[in-house]
């Protein structure tokens, strides 16, 4: 969450601001005449501001560490507030008594921001002790105000106990691990995870650039990965739009190199082939255009283009590009199955049956070398339910 050079943006430092209002008011509302709080409800009041602060140190580091954040989550429970900031996410839930800071996939590893990363919540904790050690020392903590303050102190030793003890639990199903785990796993395997990110994504471009392209990777990338890594398996119409919405905002920008917007592109094509979304089908002309017109001669572009013609009907134009395609015998096994299959939908919409049946057997022997995901799985159901495998000689 930074400007784009590093620096804190004006939420960051909101969020510090309230931080800082929130202990002020703590100790003036105990110093009010009659008002009456019992330690152990300051306690809980001491972990909501833990809690956020915790977060907040992550985030900040983060910042400093150019680390692209996905998702800032403070509290368990019912979700009360959700927001975007550039490509964050923001949530509040019920009982802000626990929280994560979820970065996008490591891909450019430096150990050292890593680490300060990780420790950052603990250090976030250190930094309201010191405030408080600061207003005992201006004499603020006498009376009852010394209670409530003293129980906030409490508080923060006790996420910072929790941060420090190496174990894991599930949180909605997925794993959470605590800040000592975290740092455990970084010192114990520092390359792995960046190291398989970075070989999953250049395989996934190999096919947009050529051979003859020098590779890198940035924030931007970190996040075009995350996205597209589980777009086309995400069965919640809500979550692909998200998706979907995103991955619109990386286009806009001006970060992407020309393999990774041949990718975006060629993905939100692809998902409007499956899904047959009619807010998306609009735009199938506009995108698959723009995917073509940056690699006229990649062939997985060619049978994007012409798999488009034929789902918006211009059957004769989305044959010619499919064709050659589908008889290729060095094609990868998806581009193939979706060839063909796109092939014998068109065949049958000009009314060659005897054609169309023979492309979508030549689509389904294509399918069995691959693994059944969803994407797969839709277009052999259409294909199932307007040419049936039981009709075919």
């Amino acid at each position: 969450m930074t400007s784009g050079r590093g620096r804190l943006e004006s939420r960051t430092v909101l969020v510090v601001a309230t931080c800082v209002l929130v202990l002020l008011i703590c100790d003036l509302a105990a110093r009010l005449e009659g008002f009456r709080m019992p330690p152990v409800e300051w306690l809980f009041v001491g972990l909501a501001i833990g809690t956020a602060c915790h977060e907040l140190g992550h985030l900040m580091f983060a910042a400093i560490g150019s680390i692209p954040v996905r998702l800032i989550s403070i509290g368990v429970g019912p979700l009360l507030w959700r927001a975007r900031f550039g490509e964050t996410w923001l949530e509040l839930r019920v009982l802000p008594w626990s929280g994560f800071v979820a970065p996008y996939p490591l891909v450019n590893y430096r150990r050292s921001w890593w680490v300060l990363f990780v420790l950052g919540g603990v250090l976030g904790n250190v930094a309201v002790i010191c405030l408080l050690a600061e207003l005992e020392a201006v004499g603020a903590t006498c009376g009852k105000a010394g209670d409530v303050l003293g129980a906030i102190g409490f508080a923060q030793v006790l996420i910072i106990v929790v941060s420090i003890i190496p174990f894991s639990l599930t949180v909605r199903g997925v794993p959470r691990r605590t800040d000592a785990m975290l740092l455990l796993k970084l010192l114990w395997q520092p390359q792995d995870e960046p190291a398989q990110n970075r070989a999953y994504y250049t395989a996934r471009l190999s096919g947009y650039s050529r051979g003859n392209t020098q590779l890198t990777m940035s924030p931007t990338s970190s996040r075009i990965l995350f996205h597209l890594s589980g777009f086309h398996l995400a069965a919640d119409e809500d979550a692909r739009h998200d998706v979907r919405e995103a991955l619109l905002r990386e286009l806009e920008g001006r970060d992407l190199t020309s393999e990774e917007r041949m990718w975006v592109l060629d993905a939100l094509v692809t998902d409007g082939l499956v899904s047959r979304d009619p807010a998306v089908r609009p735009r199938l002309d506009d995108w698959s255009r723009q995917v073509l017109a940056l690699g006229p001669d990649i062939p997985t572009l060619l049978g994007s283009r012409g798999a488009a013609l034929v789902e918006l009907g211009h059957y004769e134009a989305g044959k010619a590009l499919l064709a050659p395609l589908a008889v290729a015998t060095q094609a990868p096994p998806f581009d193939s199955f979706m060839n063909r299959a796109f092939l014998a939908l068109a065949e049958r919409a000009l009314g060659n049956e005897a054609a169309a049946q023979q492309w979508a057997n030549a689509a389904r022997a294509a399918a069995k070398a691959l693994s059944k995901e969803p994407i797969m799985m839709a277009v052999l159901a259409r294909l199932d339910g307007e040419m049936p495998p039981a009709k075919l000689q």
